[in-house]
C-alpha cells in the first residue's frame, strides 16, 4: 500500500502515531511497529470553532459634580 503525505498511522500496541511527511513512493510499503503493521488513522470530525466571546465593555469613569 503506497502511503500519501499527511496520512497518519498507529501503532495497536503503544499508541505511537507516525504522519508521512516524504513519501517513499513504493508501490508496497508497510509501516512496522512492536512487530506488527501498523493501522491508518481515520480522520477525526472537524471541530466547531469556538464562537468569539463578546468583548467586555470598558468602564466609564463616574463624572464629578460640580
Amino acid at each position: 500500500m503506497a502511503k500519501k503525505k499527511g496520512e497518519k498511522y498507529e501503532c495497536e500496541e503503544c499508541g505511537m502515531v507516525i504522519l508521512v511527511e516524504d513519501p517513499c513512493g513504493c508501490e508496497e510499503c508497510d509501516l512496522i511497529c512492536c512487530g506488527e503493521p501498523m493501522k491508518p488513522v481515520k480522520a477525526a470530525k472537524a471541530k466547531a470553532k469556538p464562537k468569539a466571546k463578546a468583548k467586555p465593555k470598558p468602564k466609564t469613569k463616574p463624572k464629578a459634580k460640580k
